[in-house]
C-alpha cells in the first residue's frame, strides 16, 4: 500500500460507482488493467505479459467484486483465459497486489514467484499470527508515543473468515518459487532482470527487461506521490528509508523507455523521478531537523506537527506515524539525532 492522507478510504459498495480505464496494451504483449482496491488511492495497475504459449500476471489485485468485475472485464479485452496462465510475479505482500494470487493460482496451476523476506511476510500476516503482529506494531508505536488505535486491514483482518478469503486468500508456501536480486525471470517468452528494491517493503522486487526497457516497477518508483516508507516494529529491516534512498540509486540510471508503476499512469524520464523523490524525502528530513531543533520530541508529537488536521483516520495516522519514524530512525543512522529515554519508557528524539 501507500500513502494518500488527504482522502478517506471508499467502500467496496462506493467503488462500484466508479468507471476504472478499461484494459490497454501498453506494448506489444503488455495489458495494463486497472482493478479498485478498498484504500485511499483507489485502485492498483496489474499486469498480463503475454507469449505464445501462455501468460504472466504481475500482482493480483484483491478480491472485492468491484475487483472481480473488472479483471474479467480485463482478461475479456485482452483475449485471455485463467487455464494459460503459467505464472504469477508477487512483487510484494501489501494486501492490494495479492489479494486474488491463491485463488488465480489454485485455478491454474501457475507458479508464483516472489522474494524471500516478503514471502515469509506473506504468511505470516496472514495467519492465526496477525492479531499477535498488531499487538507487537501497537506496543512498538506506544513506546514511540502512539497510543492504540483502531488495527488496519494488514494487521487484523475481520471476524468473518469466508469474507475474508473471498477479499484476500494466498497460495501455500509450496506453490512458490523464491527469487533473489540479480536473478533473470523467464517468463512469456521473455527474459526479465530481478531487481531486490527494499524501501516500501522489506522484499520488493520490480522487474526490468533490458532488450527494450520495459521497466514493471510496482511500488518502487510511482508517477504523482512517493510510496509510503514505514518503520512498524522491531522485526522489519530496522532504516527502511535508508533502504529506500539507495533502492531508487540503484534503479535511477537503467536506461528504461517506460515504467510501469503499480499505482497511476505509466510514465518516461525515470531518472528525473527517481530525483524529484530523493528531494522530497531530504525536505522532509530538514524539516524533521528544525522541528528537533527547540527540544528532544518523540515521533507522535512530530506526526501531529507535520501532518496535523490532514490525518483523517487511524489508518492514515499510523502510515503517517511509521513513515516519520522511518525518517527519524534514518537521521540516528546517520548520526544527527539520538534516542532519549525517559521516565515512562518512552523514547524521545534529540538532535546531536
Amino acid at each position: 500500500m501507500v500513502s494518500n492522507r488527504q482522502n478517506s478510504s471508499p467502500t467496496p459498495a462506493q467503488q462500484t460507482s466508479t468507471i476504472f480505464p478499461p484494459a490497454q496494451e501498453i506494448s506489444a504483449g503488455i495489458w495494463k488493467i486497472t482493478l479498485p482496491i478498498p484504500f485511499p488511492l483507489k485502485t492498483v495497475n496489474v499486469y498480463a505479459l503475454v507469449g505464445k504459449t501462455g501468460w504472466t500476471l504481475i500482482d493480483t489485485g484483491m478480491g472485492t467484486p468491484a475487483a472481480r468485475e473488472a479483471f474479467t472485464a480485463g482478461l475479456k479485452k485482452a483475449n485471455l483465459n485463467i487455464a494459460h496462465l503459467q505464472s504469477i510475479v508477487l512483487t510484494h505482500h501489501h494486501p492490494d497486489h495479492i489479494g486474488l494470487s491463491g485463488e488465480l493460482q489454485e485455478q491454474s496451476g501457475a507458479r508464483v514467484y516472489m522474494h524471500p523476506i516478503d514471502e515469509q511476510t506473506l504468511h505470516f500476516i496472514w495467519s492465526e499470527t496477525t492479531p499477535r503482529r498488531f499487538s507487537a506494531v501497537s506496543n512498538f508505536f506506544r513506546q514511540h508515543g502512539m497510543e492504540p488505535t483502531t488495527p488496519t486491514l494488514t494487521e487484523t483482518p475481520p471476524p468473518d473468515p469466508k469474507a475474508m478469503r473471498a477479499v484476500l486468500r494466498v497460495p501455500p508456501h509450496e506453490a512458490f518459487t523464491l527469487v533473489e536480486d540479480g536473478e533473470t525471470l523467464e517468463i512469456a517468452g521473455e527474459r526479465y532482470e530481478v531487481f531486490w528494491v527494499p524501501g516500501h517493503s522489506d522484499g520488493l522486487i520490480a522487474l526490468f527487461r533490458r532488450r527494450d526497457g520495459v521497466f514493471l516497477a510496482a511500488d518502487h518508483v510511482l508517477p504523482r506521490i512517493t510510496p509510503n516508507i514505514g518503520l512498524y516494529s522491531t522485526h522489519d529491516r530496522p532504516n527502511p528509508l535508508g533502504d529506500y534512498l539507495n533502492s531508487l540509486s540503484k534503479v535511477a540510471n537503467l536506461p528504461a523507455s517506460i515504467v510501469l508503476p503499480g499505482h497511476g499512469e505509466p510514465f518516461t524520464h525515470l531518472h528525473e523521478r527517481t530525483d524529484e523523490i530523493s528531494a522530497h524525502h531530504a525536505e522532509r528530513l530538514h524539516h524533521i531537523l528544525q522541528l528537533l531543533a527547540p527540544e528532544p520530541r518523540s515521533a507522535y508529537a512530530i506526526t501531529c506537527q507535520l501532518f496535523a488536521s490532514r490525518l483523517k483516520s487511524d489508518d492514515a495516522l499510523r502510515m503517517a506515524f511509521a513513515e516519520v519514524l522511518a525518517h527519524l530512525e534514518y537521521l540516528r543512522f546517520t548520526g544527527k539525532v539520538a534516542q532519549k529515554l525517559v521516565a515512562d519508557e518512552r523514547i524521545l528524539y534529540t538532535l546531536v
